[in-house]
């Protein structure tokens, strides 16, 4: 599986270190002295296999599917009732955006076949295809920028940022002393996701650090479907900022 970004944090850690000194004799000897040390850690985000890939997607309709159940309005039904009471949006406005909506997912599944071919001219068709879906994600998400208040807390919205979070549990890997390791314990989703927000929310300012640039190369790679490292690590600094 190939990387979608790499980036390393030091990691204060204690270490026994071997001290020659002097004694009360004048012979050398070696003592041990515990020290506090940086030592890096090297953190990697890998780029999702198709059926990594396919597992989301089905991960996303469930959560989405969920949140239905629990009684959220999605973001279609919201728009309609805006659309019909003269709120955030015209009548106009709300039958593009629906428009948008259904022609993204329209492109998504097309694309989605098109990948699974090994045909040189399907490929071609299906890269014109990514630059479409990535062109319509970014108008959608500055128009739901606007809207935020409106939007981030429909059943969409809750089932993509449960993706979003599946994704860096699925794809982050921490290398430490040479072996390559899962940062999230648990079993399933639900206890690596709590592990992540206990790590997030510790007092630990490495292990917060690390996973708050994951979520942010997640997030950036999700929304701009971008893998160029140098693009990705600008992003990352100016966020910093």
């Amino acid at each position: 599986m190939e990387n979608i970004y790499e980036f390393t944090l030091n990691k204060k850690v204690k270490k026994q270190v071997e001290k020659k000194r002097k004694n009360k004799q004048g012979e050398e000897e070696t003592v041990l002295s515990t020290q506090t040390v940086n030592s890096p850690v090297k953190f990697i985000i890998k780029k999702p296999t198709r059926r990594l890939a396919d597992d989301a997607e089905l991960f996303y309709s469930i959560q989405l599917s969920k949140a239905i159940k629990m009684g959220i309005v999605t973001k279609a039904m919201l728009i309609k009732k805006y659309a019909d009471n003269g709120g955030a949006l015209s009548e106009e406005e709300s039958k593009e955006l629906l428009k948008s909506m259904k022609k993204l997912h329209d492109l998504e599944n097309e694309y989605k076949l098109l990948e699974a071919t090994n045909n040189k001219a399907e490929k071609e068709k299906s890269e014109k295809i990514l630059t479409q879906i990535v062109t319509l994600r970014r108008q959608l998400q500055d128009l739901e920028s606007s809207l935020q208040s409106v939007y981030q807390h429909t059943a969409d919205a809750k089932a993509e940022k449960d993706t979003l979070l599946w994704y860096v549990i699925k794809l982050s890997r921490m290398i430490e002393e040479d072996q390559e390791k899962e940062i999230f314990k648990g079993l399933d989703f639900e206890e690596k996701l709590e592990d992540l927000y206990n790590k997030y929310e510790s007092e630990e300012a490495f292990e917060a650090e690390a996973i708050s640039t994951i979520c942010r190369v997640i997030g950036y790679w999700f929304y701009n479907q971008e893998v160029d490292p140098e693009k990705i690590k600008k992003f990352v600094e100016d966020s910093e900022q």
